[in-house]
This record gives structure tokens, C-alpha cells and sequence, in this order.
């Protein structure tokens, strides 16, 4: 291993002189919560502190660091950052192995492993967790064609119990919390069945009835790291809090406002609520990297958070010049995007596109008719966590990986062949756009676990497989696609990246939208944003959201928008410029 000096001197080079990012690498407060926006280096922040905490030994051997994070595929990005880079950092050998020294997961992956271990002790299915299929407890009538047995008062009991999580009833949850897991292991657990919710709330159970398990795992993870923390769920913040003791090292890191999940259940204000409960020290990343030579975008970005921050009244020094195209009718404006799109592509067969959509209306469907019209390709990205299609495209992925895997339990290039063909077959002809655009998906993810992921273990690419299936993940693998241009929903986009960006329909009542923010406007005729106390939660979730769009692009965001909208009813009428770019410090 190189001298702690060396390892100082390569992890300084790495970061550029870039102070805050080396305050956090070689900080000695062993709580810290690091806010890092968007393109400010988090992950090679926290790559480099991982790196530097073993190098010093304060993760001594058999002790592990673990690393937890919201999704599934963020979980296995920081494993191969890791895997890659730290080695590098602290011994210059590649094959130096690392597995023993830190654990990477997401919540749900953390807690099966523990109850594959120990959930014996509340029910004997749960040894064999991998095998149990997991569903959602949220649709109580879904739940009763599942899963035989269950009544449908037990099925409701469930379905509130998740509508609390999604709502962040604490009150509702700690009355129904023993309830709820008294039914999973009576009526769901014997059946070989279990929910999402409830692999997080067995285990919260498990360390809270059984003391010695809790001390050991606290033993054993003195240091704790989490990323991505603003999407944490109550559950989930639950379980942390039990990981976490008096002695144990933190390290949060996340971005406020890149919080867009809060319709299923991310704690509002939890980075502030967490730095007073676990007594963090608190560092801003302070550097756009991404955006360091566009001033204009630097300004932007700049400027939205000084929204964010104060919204009533936010300091603003100089206004950011954003580029904007406005068209008489929304026909105009489909073909203008298309135009535009296509021009950037033409600049270079590398470059990547996308088009993102606060959501899909009769506007989104004129901007894909227009792209068919004209045969110019691209990658239909257009759908949501909530689509049936979606849902049981995975489905039918983890019901034939499973079936392949129990014939064979290693994971090789002949059992992805014949998954993928078998998926095919089962989809034939006529595939739907999302059909076809998640075929398209499952290819790439394949391809991507023998290149990028061929690190793993084959334990871990089987539960990287079924983590991805289960929980509904290919959509993370949309930047990867041949195609240069790409149409996606927003929410979809979250933690992806595209050299430019095309934001269109930016319009009242599109984005934002009704129900997010429009509704509640007092100015709605005239479209001007005036802000009471009552719209700041509203207003701050939506900015969110445009902030995560804003950040996808690498280079350059265009803006676009008409005079005249569709509604859902397809009738045009006329419409105003979206508030959001008029807001302060952003200019036309």
C-alpha cells in the first residue's frame, strides 16, 4: 500500500484543488452530511473518502464500510466505482480486492441479506428470500388474486399500510406496524410470497426484537455512508436509524432539491432533520464541474437554487440568458423540436439528445407523431413507474430468469441468450411502443453485466438481475441506447445524462401542471407566479423537478413552448409561458 501521503497526493490531483471536495475526503469529524448539486462531483467525492478511510485503517479488518443507496442501479454504479477506483487510489493494483473491506446495496438488497440470515427467527420462508417473489401491497384487489388465503380486510390492512408509507404517516405506521407484519408472515410469507415494504419492515422488526442482532450489525458497519439520501423513505430512514449508534461514522450525501419522489414517500426536509438528529457537520459542494465553461448554464443553475432556497424573496446578482423558441401552435412547435433535435445529432454521430416531458398529453403525442412522420430515429422513453406495460414487461423478465436460473445456477452468456429470446417469443409481433423500447432495454442491460459489471461475483449478478426485474429498473439503462435521440418523462431521466437537452411545452398547466403546482395558483389567468406560505411545499416540489430536467444535460438545455395548448380533451386554447421561466434571475 502507498504511504498516507501518496495516497493524499494522488486523491488531491484527482479532485483539481476543488476545497470542499477535499475537506470532505480528508475531513477528521466522522459526521458529515454533504449537500452535492448536480455535476458538483459527488460521486467522486465519496468514491475518494471510502478510499482514503481505509487507506488510514479506520475501518479495521474484519469491519466493513457500508454504502446504501435508493435505487438498484445507483447501488451497482458505486460497487463498480468503487471496485475501480479505489484500488487505484490506494495500492495501484487493479486486482486488489476490496469485497471484504465494504458493502454496497440498496435499502431492500441490505435487508434481505439480512434476513436471509436471520428471519428464521420470525419465519422459516424468509431463509430462502431469494426465492420468494416479491409484488406490491398498494392495489388490494391485486393482492387477493395474488396471494391465496388473504382476506380482503388483511389485503386493505396492507394496502393502507402502504398508502401510509407513500404518505409519510408516522403516526398511522407505528399504531399499524405490528398488524402489518403479523399479516405478512401468517397470511403472505407461507405462500412463497412477500411484499416490497415488507422485507424493510421484517427487518426493523428483527433488530428491534432481537437486541444481539442489531449490535453486531452496528459492530460490524462502524462506518456508515449513504447516497443519493434526499430519496430516503420512511422505512428506509427507519432502518438507518437503528443501523446508526453513538460510535458510528456518517457520511449523507444528497441534494435537496433533487428530491422528485415525494409521491412515493421521500422524507420532505430530511437532510435538515437528519443533521440535528445524528449531529452532522455540514459541507456545500460548491464547484459545477459539469458545467464549469458554459457560464450561462453555471448562472442557471446558480440561480434556481437561490429560488429554492429562499423562495419569496431569492438573491439573485445577474440573470441567467436561457435559450427559448416559442411557436404559434403546438403542431409548430412539434416540428420545431423535431428540427432541432435532429440538427444537434447531425453535429456529430456521438452526440445524445434527449427530450424530456414533465409528463405524456395530447402535446407529447404530436412531438412522437412528428418524429414518425419524418423517420428520424429515436428511443421512445415515455414511461412511467405506473404503466401496466411496464410492470409486467419485468414481470415476465423475473418469472423467465428465475425459471432458467433453477436449471442452471450460474449466470452465463448462454442463459442471457436464452432469456432474451425468450422474452421475445413470449412479446412475438405487434410490440407496443413501450414493449418494444423495453426489449430494446433488456438487451442493454444484458450487455452491460458482462462488460461493465463482469467484476461481479456470480451471487451478485444474480441479485443484480433480480434487484433490477424486481424493482422495476430498466429504465436506468435509457442513456445507453444506439439512438442519438431520446424521448423520456422526466422522472424517468433521474440520475442519467445527455449532452443536450430539449425541455419543450413549457406552458401553464404542462410545466408546471395542475395538480403539482397550477391549481393551486391565485394567478392562473394571467400566469404569474405570486407565492404564499401555503404553495411553498408545491412550489419547491415542482422546482424540483425542473431542476432534475435542467441538470441532464451536459452541455446546453434549449427551452420550448407555444402560444396555444392541447388539453386532455385535445382542444386547443390559448396558453401562457410556463412561471418557472420567468422566475427570478432567469431571462428570455
Amino acid at each position: 500500500m502507498h504511504s498516507i501521503e501518496e495516497i493524499r497526493k494522488r486523491i488531491s490531483q484527482k479532485h483539481q484543488g476543488d476545497d470542499k471536495q477535499l475537506d470532505v475526503v480528508f475531513s477528521e469529524r466522522s459526521r458529515l452530511l454533504v449537500e452535492a448539486p448536480a455535476g458538483y462531483g459527488k460521486t467522486n467525492t465519496m468514491v475518494s473518502k471510502i478510499a482514503f478511510m481505509l487507506a488510514t485503517h479506520q475501518v479495521p479488518y474484519p469491519k466493513r464500510v457500508l454504502a446504501l443507496t435508493f435505487s438498484v442501479n445507483a447501488a451497482y454504479k458505486i460497487k463498480k466505482d468503487v471496485n475501480q477506483q479505489v484500488p487505484n487510489l490506494i495500492v495501484d493494483d487493479t486486482s486488489f480486492d476490496i469485497t471484504n473491506k465494504i458493502t454496497v446495496s440498496n435499502y431492500h438488497g441490505f435487508c434481505r441479506s439480512v434476513l436471509k440470515k436471520y428471519g428464521y427467527l420470525l419465519q422459516n420462508n424468509l431463509v430462502d428470500i431469494d426465492r420468494l417473489y416479491s409484488i406490491d401491497d398498494s392495489n388490494s384487489q391485486n393482492l387477493m388474486e395474488t396471494v391465496k388465503g388473504v382476506l380482503l380486510k388483511e389485503a386493505n390492512d396492507l394496502s393502507k399500510f402502504s398508502d401510509a408509507v407513500k404518505k409519510i404517516d408516522k403516526n398511522y405506521l407505528n399504531k399499524n406496524f405490528n398488524q402489518y407484519n403479523e399479516i405478512i408472515i401468517k397470511k403472505i410469507l407461507p405462500q412463497n410470497v412477500i411484499t416490497f415494504n415488507a422485507i424493510l419492515t421484517l427487518t426493523i422488526q428483527l433488530f428491534k426484537s432481537y437486541p444481539g442482532i442489531i449490535t453486531f450489525y452496528n459492530n460490524y458497519y462502524p462506518v456508515i455512508v449513504v447516497d443519493e439520501f434526499q430519496d430516503t423513505n420512511i422505512l428506509s430512514y427507519a432502518l438507518l436509524s437503528l443501523l446508526i449508534n453513538e460510535k458510528s461514522k456518517i457520511f449523507l450525501l444528497g441534494d435537496s432539491l433533487q428530491r422528485i419522489y415525494g409521491f412515493i414517500g421521500a422524507v420532505p426536509k430530511l437532510m435538515d432533520i437528519s443533521e440535528k438528529k445524528f449531529g452532522l457537520n455540514k459541507i456545500e459542494l460548491d464547484k459545477n464541474h459539469r458545467f464549469a465553461t458554459n457560464r450561462q448554464m453555471l448562472l442557471l443553475d446558480y440561480n434556481i437554487r437561490r429560488n429554492a432556497e429562499n423562495p419569496f424573496h431569492p438573491k439573485i446578482t445577474e440573470n441567467s440568458k436561457i435559450i427559448l423558441e416559442v411557436s404559434p401552435k403546438q403542431e409548430d412547435e412539434a416540428a420545431n423540436v423535431v428540427t432541432h433535435a435532429s440538427g444537434l445529432a447531425a453535429l456529430n454521430n456521438n452526440t445524445k439528445i434527449a427530450v424530456l416531458f414533465k409528463q405524456r398529453s395530447p402535446n407529447t403525442d404530436l412531438i412522437v407523431n412528428e418524429f414518425e412522420k419524418t423517420g428520424i430515429p429515436y428511443f421512445y422513453g415515455l414511461f412511467t413507474d405506473e404503466d401496466k406495460q411496464y410492470i409486467q414487461f419485468h414481470k415476465k423478465c423475473f418469472f423467465e430468469f428465475m425459471r432458467l436460473l433453477s436449471d442452471n445456477d450460474r449466470v452465463t452468456k448462454s442463459l442471457c441468450n436464452s432469456h432474451i429470446m425468450n422474452v421475445k417469443l413470449f412479446y412475438e409481433q405487434n410490440l407496443t411502443p413501450i414493449e418494444k423500447a423495453l426489449v430494446n432495454l433488456l438487451g442493454i442491460f444484458w450487455d452491460k453485466l458482462f462488460t461493465e459489471y463482469s467484476f461481479l461475483s456470480n451471487e451478485d449478478k444474480i441479485s443484480l438481475i433480480k434487484d433490477t426485474f424486481e424493482y422495476n429498473s430498466l429504465k436506468q439503462y435509457i442513456e445507453f441506447t444506439n439512438t442519438q435521440i431520446t424521448l423520456s418523462t422526466v422522472h424517468a431521466a433521474k440520475g442519467l445524462e445527455w449532452d443536450f437537452v430539449i425541455l419543450p411545452d413549457m406552458e401553464q398547466y404542462s410545466f408546471p401542471n395542475w395538480p403539482g403546482l397550477c391549481g393551486g395558483c391565485n394567478n392562473k389567468s394571467k400566469c404569474e407566479l405570486r407565492l404564499i406560505p401555503s404553495m411553498e411545499k408545491s412550489f419547491l416540489e415542482e422546482l424540483s423537478v425542473f431542476y432534475v430536467a435542467v441538470t441532464r444535460a451536459k452541455r446546453q438545455v434549449f427551452f420550448s413552448a407555444s402560444t396555444s395548448r392541447l388539453d386532455h380533451h385535445k382542444i386547443e386554447s390559448p396558453a401562457h409561458l410556463s412561471c418557472f421561466l420567468r422566475l427570478p434571475g432567469i431571462e428570455y
